[in-house]
């Protein structure tokens, strides 16, 4: 119990910290991935209270579910922002609803595979978007790609079902959001200091006299 409490814990923490690391990103792409804390703070939070009081696991179980088929969404979402452009919004909430109604159907049916269907082809769009970016920069798709393969065993692990298998979900969802997050985050760099022009009159001045 102490052990699945710390786990769930480590999610929490990642969550918040992504968060933090993104404060210097685009606002867009910001946007999506504050989201995604969100949803994870929330699955870390349901478990930790489904520890504690074993007669809402359930309502964790069903949690688990809403949160492993929309914040992988959100976070292809950010990806995107960042690599290519903001995507319209209509068109992110039409990802964010098909996620949703994979996740309802999963609650509704029992059947865990349906919420990780958004999970699988959220991997997929990330690993897309960081192979078409290679050719820019090598970095930020380095850890898209690291987070991408994270939420995929998360995927498997949560699939797998029983303690090792939330287990699973929670420290490699850790570490896939925690990669997002540094591959999306700018590097703050130093303003360039121009060199002042030179005064082209007073050294003509200068010269004459």
């Amino acid at each position: 119990m102490i052990a699945d409490a710390a786990f769930m814990a480590v999610l929490g923490l990642a969550a918040l910290l992504s968060a933090i690391v993104m404060r210097g990103a685009r606002p867009a792409s910001r946007s999506y991935l504050h989201f995604a804390a969100v949803l994870y703070l929330a699955l870390a939070a349901a478990d930790e209270i489904a520890i504690v009081f074993a007669q809402v696991a359930g309502f964790a179980d069903a949690v688990t579910l809403v949160v492993s088929a929309m914040a992988p969404v959100a976070l292809a979402l950010s990806l995107f922002a960042s690599f290519e452009h903001p995507p319209k919004s209509w068109a992110a909430t039409v990802f964010l609803l098909l996620a949703l109604a994979c996740a309802i159907g999963a609650a509704m049916t029992g059947a865990a595979v349906l919420s990780f269907a958004p999970l699988s082809a959220s991997v997929f769009a990330m690993l897309a978007l960081s192979l078409r970016r290679w050719r820019i920069e090598q970095r930020g798709p380095f850890h898209a790609i690291l987070s991408a393969l994270c939420f995929l065993i998360a995927a498997a692990s949560g699939a797998s079902g029983g303690a090792m298998g939330r287990t699973g979900l929670a420290l490699f969802s850790a570490a896939g959001i925690l990669g997002i997050s540094l591959a999306l985050a700018r590097r703050s760099r130093p303003p360039v200091t121009e060199p002042r022009a030179k005064d082209l009159r007073f050294t003509a001045i200068s010269g004459q006299g």
